[in-house]
């Protein structure tokens, strides 16, 4: 039991502490300490702590998903009866992603112009533009939603003003940063010869980044109609509204065909906009 605990120990420190090694010429080179381990062991104690600080408890977690097997017993039988009464809602939701994500990708593009710190000499335009983007950034959409709701009451036009800004803060930065790693080359060329930014901008640039500026745009309204769908809880329109009533009434097999019903348009626009951004590459 001693050796094993010493080589043990041994195996640890060999871990943390390299061994020197012996070169072909006779010199002792000293390898650098890596970080992986002191990383691994801190991520861990991080781990330990955080448990006791949210009460996690994983036997009441195991103990709590047996109760679930019965619930998903029922939702994995959903009542094909209720299909008619799910389409209206589902069509809903994907008209609250399409318009929202739509407007928010129109809004993105000037937006990412004036936040490309290559393009606009403007610092601080630039960083105003972008604490901007942050600040919507920082909120989630349902908190967006929540907000709306109560400006304009319930229904699908909050929603689709939620989605407008939550697309509007993600694509306006994933698009900046793009921009910012492209070839400028084109685009000096043209003001060299007296051309104004944004003539130099769309002629020089803009052709280079349609083919990401549409598959962010897309990968944009892919995420939207999940967000759709969580956005009826707060009574922002959709298929969640449908949704957090049959959960509140325990009808768990309605719920079933709602979820259904959800998974097939996912799948359905996932699929279409996979097609649709392989031919952009």
């Amino acid at each position: 039991m001693k050796k094993l605990i010493v080589n043990t120990l041994l195996f640890i420190k060999s871990i943390f502490i390299p061994q020197p090694i012996e070169l072909t010429n006779g010199k002792i080179v000293e390898p650098p300490r890596p970080l992986a381990p002191y990383i691994v062991v801190g991520l861990f104690i991080a781990s330990i702590y955080f448990m006791q600080v949210t009460g996690f408890d994983f036997p009441r977690l195991i103990r709590r998903i047996e109760q679930l097997v019965p619930i998903m017993g029922r939702i994995f039988n959903p009542e094909i009866a209720y299909a008619p009464d799910v389409l209206g809602p589902i069509v809903d939701t994907i008209q609250m992603s399409f318009l929202g994500s739509f407007l928010g990708v129109v809004l993105a593009l000037p937006v990412a112009f004036i936040a490309s710190s290559n393009i606009n000499k403007n610092k601080f335009v630039v960083v105003l533009t972008r604490i901007i983007l942050v600040f919507f950034r920082t909120y989630p959409i349902i908190v967006y939603a929540m907000i709306l709701v109560l400006l304009f009451y319930y229904g699908t036009f909050a929603g689709t003003v939620a989605i407008t800004i939550f697309t509007f803060s993600i694509v306006s930065k994933m698009l900046y940063e793009h921009i910012e790693t492209i070839d400028l080359g084109a685009f000096e060329a043209m003001q060299a010869t007296g051309s104004s930014v944004l003539k130099s901008f769309i002629t020089a640039i803009l052709p280079e980044i349609l083919p990401t500026y549409y598959s962010i745009s897309l990968y944009s309204f892919e995420i939207n109609i999940r967000h759709a769908a969580v956005l009826g809880y707060v009574n922002a329109g959709g298929i969640g509204m449908l949704m957090n009533d049959r959960m509140s009434l325990n009808q768990w097999e309605r719920l079933g065909t709602i979820l259904f019903a959800l998974f097939i348009v996912v799948f359905s626009i996932e699929t279409l906009s996979k097609t649709i951004r392989k031919r952009l590459v």
